[in-house]
C-alpha cells in the first residue's frame, strides 16, 4: 500500500513512509498519539505531499499494527487541525500548506491571495435580492425601506475549499450587480462599472471559531474544526459603506498579512 495523488484513483503498491513507524514501548504518549506524531512529521518531512492520499483505513490499521478505532482517532485529530480533509465516497487527503492573503484596500481576492501556483476558483451560492434587515440596515447604514443584495460563495485553492463568505450591498449603489458580477464573478469590476474607482476597508474584524455542520460541509472539514472567522465593511473614496462581509477560514489555510 502507499500514497497516491488524487487524479490517479489507486494506491501504489509500497508504503516506505510508513515501514519506518516504531511505537515507543511503555510509553505515556497514547498509541493514537503516536501515530498522530508520525502522520504529522511525514507532512512536515515532505514525504506526505499535499493532494496526497492516505490508504483505507483498513490496510493503514494494518501498516501500524493497531485497531481501526485507534487509527481512526488520529485521523480525526489530524483533520480537525487541518492537516487532512476527508472527501466522502474518496478518501482521506493531505491540505495543502497555507496561502497567504495580504488584507489591503481595492484589491481583487485573487490580487491579495499568494496562493503559491494553486489554482484559486470561485463559486457562487447564492446571488440575489431582499429586503435590508435590521442588521444589514445598521452595518450599511441605510434608510428602512432599502434593499441589498446577498451574495454567498465559496473559496477554493486546487479544488480544496478555503474559505466561505457571505457578502451585503446596498442595491441602489450598485443596480447592475447581477450583470457586471456574472462576466468574471469580481466584486471590484462591480465596483468599477459603478464608478466607485477606489475603495478603502473601514474595518476588520478576526476571531476563532469552530466549524459548524453547514460549514464543514461547505469546506470538507469535519464539524469543530477550528476556524478563522472574519467581518469586515468596505466603503467608498466619499466614506460611504458598500460592502459589508463575513467569512470563514479553515485555521491552516491561509495566513493574514496586514
Amino acid at each position: 500500500m502507499g500514497i497516491a495523488s488524487p487524479d490517479k484513483g489507486a494506491v501504489a503498491s509500497s508504503a516506505p513512509a510508513f515501514e519506518d513507524f516504531v511505537f515507543v514501548p511503555r510509553s505515556d504518549i497514547p498509541l493514537w498519539r503516536q501515530i498522530y506524531n508520525h502522520l504529522v512529521q511525514l507532512i512536515d518531512d515532505g514525504r506526505l505531499i499535499p493532494g496526497s492520499r492516505l490508504p483505507g483505513e483498513v490496510h493503514l490499521a494494518e501498516a501500524f499494527g493497531v485497531t481501526r478505532i485507534t487509527l481512526r482517532r488520529a485521523l480525526q485529530q489530524m483533520q480537525q487541525e487541518g492537516h487532512l480533509t476527508s472527501r466522502k465516497g474518496v478518501g482521506v487527503f493531505v491540505r495543502s500548506p497555507p496561502s497567504v492573503l495580504s488584507v489591503r484596500d481595492g484589491s481583487r481576492f485573487f490580487e491579495s491571495l499568494r496562493a503559491d501556483g494553486k489554482i484559486v476558483d470561485t463559486a457562487t451560492l447564492v446571488l440575489e435580492e431582499e429586503d435590508a434587515d435590521a442588521f444589514a440596515l445598521e452595518q450599511l447604514k441605510l434608510a428602512e425601506g432599502s434593499k441589498v443584495i446577498r451574495l454567498c460563495r465559496v473559496r477554493s485553492a486546487d479544488g480544496q475549499p478555503i474559505q466561505i463568505s457571505t457578502k451585503l450591498f446596498p442595491l441602489h449603489v450598485l443596480p447592475d450587480f447581477a450583470t457586471v458580477y456574472a462576466r468574471r464573478q469580481s466584486v471590484t469590476d462591480v465596483f468599477v462599472a459603478h464608478g466607485i474607482a477606489k475603495y478603502r476597508r473601514l474595518e476588520t474584524r478576526i476571531s476563532g471559531g469552530f466549524a459548524t455542520a453547514d460549514e464543514a460541509k461547505k469546506l470538507a472539514l469535519t464539524p469543530g474544526t477550528p476556524l478563522f472567522r472574519t467581518s469586515s465593511i468596505n466603503c467608498d473614496d466619499k466614506g460611504h459603506r458598500i460592502e459589508w462581509s463575513s467569512g470563514c477560514w479553515l485555521l491552516t489555510s491561509v495566513d493574514f498579512a496586514f
